[in-house]
């Protein structure tokens, strides 16, 4: 394992990218282990410094783990534990009509495309998940309830038989949970309970897309995401 020497401008950013580069094009394998930081120092012509700073980056994104006395090496990417990391820190009550737009838009282009190729096979998966949805609304377990939840559009997302959609949903996966949390705080606050019977919203969702009407998915979708603030129909008539 070799690297070329960098000019010593914004030397840690360089180090960073180069051993980025190298382990996205897979010339460094998962498992494998980095020579140690003296020399990598050496190989890239920079300060033992600029390339703990490199790892360090590398190691937040969870491309690299550390290991005390042994050195780094190589993982698997994750996008999950990345987001895990970031989530927090993006996510807060002042950002709900920012994520509430955002949700509107993607959750009605996966419901586009659940309609034209979700099999009987989902279906009866969402009905098995709205039936627990609401045996834990009569439990009062709102955590449980916005787990299945999570589940239930995720099932969704898994119906447009497209990989890319299902990844895309699980990577925000912490973001919908902690949304569903929020819409589900201000529903028992303004509420006084939690809900008792059935699920009328999510239930009218799926009797959508197993009729394929794109418009009362859009009115389902905007009557759930109103229990935090009003959403003007006319916003989302294009999506």
């Amino acid at each position: 394992m070799s690297f070329d020497k960098l000019e010593k401008q914004t030397v840690s950013e360089q180090v960073f990218n180069a051993l980025r580069q190298q382990i996205l094009d897979r010339r460094i394998e998962v498992g494998d282990k980095l020579p140690s930081e003296g020399d990598l120092s050496d190989q890239f012509g920079v300060s033992k410094a600029s390339v703990k700073a490199a790892l360090q980056r590398l190691s937040t994104l969870g491309l690299i783990e550390t290991r005390v006395g042994q050195g780094s090496f190589i993982l698997e990417f994750d996008p999950h534990q990345y987001m895990d990391q970031v989530q927090d820190i993006l996510l807060n009550d002042s950002d709900i009509s920012n994520i509430v737009e955002y949700r509107m838009y993607i959750e009605m282009a996966a419901t586009r495309l659940a309609i034209k190729k979700a099999t009987e096979e989902n279906f009866k998966k969402m009905e098995v998940i709205l039936d627990r949805m609401d045996e834990a609304a009569e439990n009062n377990d709102a955590e449980l309830h916005g787990q299945y939840d999570y589940q239930f559009h995720l099932e969704i997302w898994k119906s447009t038989r497209n990989e890319t959609f299902e990844m895309a949903y699980e990577i925000i996966g912490k973001m919908l949970l902690k949304h569903i949390a929020l819409l589900n705080k201000e529903y028992i606050r303004k509420s006084k309970s939690f809900m008792t019977g059935r699920d009328d919203i999510h239930r009218c969702l799926l009797k959508s897309i197993r009729e394929k009407d794109i418009e009362q998915c859009r009115e389902c979708y905007l009557s759930m995401f109103s229990v935090y603030k009003s959403l003007p129909p006319e916003q989302f008539r294009d999506c």
